[in-house]
């Protein structure tokens, strides 16, 4: 997906007329970088207004600019997803300049304490929990009080496929991601009742610099190829590819569409077939 440009972007499975995002108040918490910078530019590409959530001032006003370059509507709101009382004042913002918020993304998220174990220190799972889950409940916490006055909204958490399965080396981590399905599917069904869907979108390994360092390091330690790790990772799944950072936004996009109103408490796995 395009950095430069959202005209660039592949918007084959864009969504069709009646299912249009144009004009929505979409807000992106870890929207400066990753896959909720990816994220801000798939919504902004479909005609939200997309607000900008996050810690790095400089990288998020690079993403605001590069929206609007491209002749998409953007804010920039700072704020730490561990402080609730600053997520507060971000979503007030939104709601003062936009007139509400009709999608919650929460894309920020952190991995931390890979190792065994009994080598992972106690820092390490407090932080993943923090921010992976406690970051995603303040965020609700912060947006609902104006869904629930409209009766209607939409929540998506980005999870992943280490919730679902056990991970050596990544217990923290996984840990976080378990307990992140369990946050989403109760909000549901707290939310439910006031026209508010929340949903997961959990992907495999995301094409990019950090799968691609990972897959380095493999190579490094067991003296293969890094074609040979690529394979070997690629061959697990269904579909026989890597994940994309677009196809993750399809996925959100459709969610948040009109489409997707009467699903609610799910976790949509993207990971090309690999937990099938």
């Amino acid at each position: 997906m395009s950095r430069e440009s959202l005209d660039s972007m592949d918007t084959s499975g864009s969504l069709q007329d009646g299912e249009s995002l144009k004009s929505k108040v979409v807000l992106v918490t870890g929207g400066t970088r990753g896959i909720g910078e990816q994220l801000a530019y798939a919504f902004a590409a479909e005609g939200a207004l997309v607000a900008v959530l996050g810690r790095d001032a400089a990288a998020g006003e690079q993403v605001v600019s590069r929206i609007r370059a491209a002749g998409g509507a953007a804010t920039l709101h700072m704020a730490d997803v561990v402080d609730g009382a600053q997520l507060r004042v971000a979503a007030d913002a939104v709601v003062e300049q936009a007139g509400r918020i009709d999608v919650l993304v929460c894309a920020a998220g952190i991995a931390t304490g890979r190792g065994p174990v009994w080598e992972t220190g106690e820092r390490d799972l407090r932080t993943c929990l923090d921010v992976n889950v406690l970051g995603t409940m303040l965020a609700m916490q912060a947006v609902m009080p104006a869904m629930l006055t409209r009766h209607g909204g939409r929540i998506i958490a980005i999870g992943g496929t280490y919730g679902h399965k056990g991970v050596a080396g990544f217990a923290a981590y996984a840990a976080s991601k378990w307990a992140l399905r369990g946050l989403i599917k109760s909000a549901a069904l707290d939310a439910g009742p006031y026209g508010i869907g929340v949903n997961l979108v959990s992907p495999g390994g995301v094409e990019g610099e950090r799968l691609k360092s990972l897959f380095e390091r493999s190579a490094r330690h067991e003296g293969l190829s890094y074609e040979a790790v690529f394979e070997r990772f690629t061959s697990r799944t269904a579909l026989r590819r890597l994940v994309t950072a677009d196809d993750v936004a399809r996925a959100a996009l459709y969610l948040a569409s009109d489409a997707a109103r009467m699903i609610t408490g799910q976790d949509i796995v993207v990971d090309a077939g690999m937990l099938v």
